[in-house]
């Protein structure tokens, strides 16, 4: 059986012991990895033209970017075999050791991509470094995601459900926005011959400087996990059913997040090899897209507490799916700083404004004493099937219709996906905040065998 987990109690949940530590070290300590994953992932997609040209030898810009993204999503495949064999880990070893490791796989997935030689200079061995060091990001990210979200949603209290539910998304944005941050500066600052040659590792570089942190504030916020993990408590599996429809939907939401989120990854590389603007004008855009991203999943922690569900779920929806196509299509036929702008700016608010609503309902959906196995499973097949393939599949596209707006038609495909999901979900959530409050809820996620993600 696994460890009880600490957590400050909340009227959902089973009352816990409170954190040996502040909840913003808790919550420091939980969002950690996730920044590192992200800023990781969003550096690859800023500079994958300048690692396809180091990295892989065909000809053609293209078709080294579409190259050096077949290897990027290489790393999601691991995704769900790193929730897997983490969840288990987890069962023996305690939440505290897990995210310790992960955290650790992550940083040392970085350190090979950045000491990795070029194909020019050690041959076929660069493109399979790279391979295996998106594989280790990629096991991390896996086993990663399903315990620190359910340890960041365990700390809430009956006000800040919604924020500590987006806090993985706020993290992930302001991640996104240093990594972008540093992009603007280096290709203001380095010529594009230094930026092609050597330039693009300095993110990597500047990410590692994120692990030392990283390690004090886990090892201050988990140590106490360690401590329980070590003298379990002994509980029954959870009797409840395996929620199967409820999983059905949050993989529908983590489906379209996992698109339009990749598609507005994409933004920089699709400005410079698409619409064959500057790196310069891509990571200015990209940046003023993402701080308006920022502002609006802080917004939408607001509007979860003050408004209905349903409503906000279609409004925003509704306008989302309404200005998608017209944005893409100012960028393709105005490629611009402004119509680069318009873009990002759009891509990024409207999912944004939803963050908050939308984390808190598929979290409070899913069962307690199965959170954190149940998100992280599907969570990781989902990014590892649609966020691994949106990128080559989409460049892939537009080499073979020569259209470049078909990321706009992606778009426009997924974004109805989450809102239906979500209007199912948000019954099944108000249903389960009422057996909750009534003392019906289950264990606590980490007090469940992993077993238990098999019970019918």
């Amino acid at each position: 059986m696994l460890g009880q987990f600490k957590s400050g109690s909340t009227t959902s949940d089973a009352v816990q012991p409170s954190p040996p530590v502040s909840k913003v070290v808790c919550l420091a300590a939980g969002s950690i990895g996730n920044f590192l994953e992200f800023y990781n992932f969003m550096a690859y997609a800023f500079f994958a033209p300048m690692i396809g040209q180091a990295f892989f030898p065909v000809k053609g810009a293209l078709m080294q970017l579409l190259a050096a993204l077949i290897t990027f999503a290489a790393g999601f495949l691991a995704r769900p075999l790193g929730s897997l064999v983490m969840g288990f880990y987890t069962q023996r070893m305690g939440v505290g050791n897990t995210l310790m490791a992960t955290f650790l796989m992550m940083a040392a997935g970085s350190a090979l991509l950045v000491a990795t030689p070029d194909y020019a200079t050690i041959g076929v061995w660069a493109p399979v470094l790279v391979l295996i060091s998106r594989l280790l990001h990629g096991f991390s990210e896996g086993g990663e995601v399903g315990p620190a979200t359910e340890f960041i949603y365990s700390l809430r209290g009956e006000r800040d459900a919604g924020a500590m539910a987006s806090a993985q998304a706020l993290t992930q944005f302001m991640s996104q926005l240093a990594a972008v941050a540093v992009g603007l500066v280096l290709s203001v600052a380095l010529s594009h011959e230094q930026l092609y040659a050597w330039g693009w590792r300095v993110p990597f570089v500047l990410g590692l400087v994120i692990v030392p942190f990283g390690l004090f504030f886990r090892r201050l916020a988990l140590g106490g996990l360690d401590q329980t993990a070590a003298h379990p408590v002994m509980t029954e599996p959870s009797r409840e059913p395996f929620p199967w429809l409820v999983v059905a939907l949050t993989f529908c939401v983590i489906l379209t997040g996992t698109v339009t989120t990749y598609l507005r990854a994409f933004g920089a590389s699709y400005a410079i090899s698409v619409l064959h603007l500057s790196p310069t004008l891509g990571m200015a855009a990209m940046s003023i897209g993402l701080i308006a991203g920022l502002a609006a999943i802080v917004t939408g922690i607001h509007l979860q507490r003050s408004c209905r569900a349903r409503p906000l779920i279609l409004g925003v929806s509704g306008a989302y799916l309404i200005v998608i196509l017209p944005v893409y299509y100012f960028s393709v036929h105005s490629p611009g700083l402004v119509s680069l702008i318009v873009l990002n700016v759009v891509t990024n608010v409207m999912p944004g404004l939803l963050s908050a609503v939308s984390s808190e309902l598929v979290l409070r959906s899913i069962p307690a004493a199965q959170r954190s196995f149940v998100f992280g499973v599907v969570y990781s097949i989902t990014v590892s099937v649609f966020g691994g393939a949106t990128q080559p599949f989409v460049t892939w596209l537009i080499l073979m219709t020569g259209n470049a707006m078909v990321p706009g038609y992606l778009a426009s495909i997924v974004i109805p996906v989450a809102p239906i999901a979500l209007l199912a979900l948000s019954r099944r959530a108000a249903k389960r905040s009422a057996q909750e409050v009534n003392g019906e809820a289950g264990l606590r996620s980490f007090e469940v065998p992993v077993s238990a993600f098999s019970e019918a």
